[in-house]
């Protein structure tokens, strides 16, 4: 199994490295493309950064090396966060409106780390995808923390890690086969791309107010599991 895992990421990266050639053959000036840039900065994030950590729940490290992933398309991050996470969880649709979530391929008890994330890039102002870390600092995330849902009962909370980024843990008992949900107001001070809440569970806020309203109700329902900035 780990033969089959290794080969796999090899595949992946002689993709990595001929897609990379086509770029510098199309383009002397990378800079001058707009994804280029957005590669740029996650090699400059991640440039200088060690092997991750293990998981608690994984065998796995999260990247095989130290060289920054490119990834032609979504699809291909997607199939290389599924890979990282086989047997832990997965990227699937959700066959409703919300389009794609992460689900559950195991069991986890409460307590137990269920994923990690690491920054692909940072700005001042909040955007659809970003998540509050500070007061005027907002990052963008790997997968496949990015496509885990909104629930105003959610099933996983997040702690502040040493990459920048946040751990997800379980909150409660999580079956095999559950969608993995958290509550965006763990995060953010106030939140601007939505207002309503269509999370339909029984104790559902129905609207969005961010922990700037709803910090009481988020530290009674999930204890420590906030932001660090909203606890000082």
């Amino acid at each position: 199994m780990f033969a089959i895992r290794r080969s796999n990421r090899i595949i992946t990266s002689i993709k990595r490295t001929i897609f990379r050639a086509s770029l510098s053959q199309s383009s002397r000036n990378l800079s001058s493309a707009p994804f280029c840039l957005q590669i740029k900065t996650i090699r400059d994030v991640r440039k200088n950064q060690q092997r991750l950590s293990y998981f608690s729940t994984a065998a796995d490290p999260i990247y095989d090396d130290e060289s920054p992933p490119i990834f032609i398309n979504l699809q291909e991050e997607i199939d290389d966060a599924n890979e990282r996470y086989r047997d832990i969880l997965a990227i699937r649709d959700t066959n409703d409106i919300r389009g794609r979530g992460l689900f559950s391929l195991r069991p986890f008890k409460t307590g137990d780390k269920v994923m990690s994330s690491l920054v692909l890039s940072t700005q001042s102002k909040r955007s659809q995808y970003t998540l509050q870390k500070d007061w005027d600092l907002h990052v963008n995330l790997d997968l496949p923390s990015r496509f885990a849902n909104h629930s105003c009962h959610a099933n996983i909370g997040v702690r502040d890690n040493d990459d920048g980024g946040y751990d997800f843990y379980a909150l409660e008992e999580i079956k095999e086969g559950a969608e993995l949900v958290w509550d965006y107001e763990m995060t953010e001070w106030e939140v601007g791309s939505m207002d309503t809440c269509l999370c339909g569970c029984e104790r559902c806020r129905k609207k969005f107010g961010g922990f700037k309203k709803s910090g009481e109700v988020i530290k009674k329902n999930y204890g420590e599991f906030f932001a660090d900035y909203l606890k000082k």
